[in-house]
């Protein structure tokens, strides 16, 4: 579990709804370093879910989306998503905290937001996001507009879905690590584990 210490002006704002980026950017642009820690993998919250808003009319998403840009490109917001604060120590002007931020199985660096890998997921899961209305891949990024543009890999009960939807069990995961590393060798004998025929 990575932990914040906060600088002096360092600011932790919790949950990162259309409320949780207003702080945010006001007290960026006031000169404090932010650390925005939202729950789910993308900030947004359940604005990002609506259609409308009362009493305006006004389109959910217009009103939102130039606050998720600027939040994500502000150079003193730092985002920490799907991470939840487990600890906060100290006193007034000294506070230490921890947070726990889950695996997101897909790397933010190389992530391009493409959407092939999801294209590719053979799994099905209810989608959170329409309040299991729908169905979404394993694979997933909770609405097209979310910052960070990366997608997430919800595992069930602590198991790989891919490993889980493949009627040998094969762990394809591990496979595509290893050929992702050179070690080819080591991806087949992944394979062969539980599929002696790894041509089939």
């Amino acid at each position: 579990m990575p932990a914040i210490t906060d600088k002096i002006g360092a600011v932790l704002v919790v949950g990162g709804g259309i409320g949780g980026m207003q702080a945010s950017l006001d007290l960026a642009n006031a000169g404090f370093k932010v650390y925005l820690v939202e729950k789910s993998p993308a900030i947004g919250g359940v604005m990002a879910q609506l259609d409308k808003t009362f009493p305006t009319n006004d389109c959910a998403m217009c009103t939102m989306a130039p606050r998720l840009v600027t939040v994500a490109r502000h150079p003193n917001v730092s985002l920490i998503t799907y991470s939840t604060v487990d600890e906060i120590d100290g006193e007034a002007g000294n506070f230490r905290v921890r947070v726990r931020q889950y695996k997101r199985l897909v790397d933010l660096e190389k992530c391009t937001g493409c959407g092939e890998c999801e294209s590719a997921c053979p799994v099905e899961l209810a989608d959170e996001f329409n309040l299991g209305l729908s169905q979404r891949k394993a694979i997933y990024r909770p609405y097209p507009q979310a910052i960070p543009n990366a997608f997430t890999i919800d595992k069930l009960d602590g198991k790989s879905p891919c490993k889980v939807a493949c009627p040998a069990k094969v762990n394809a995961q591990g496979y595509v690590q290893l050929i992702s590393q050179d070690k080819f060798s080591e991806a087949l004998a992944v394979i062969r584990e539980r599929n002696p025929f790894a041509a089939i």
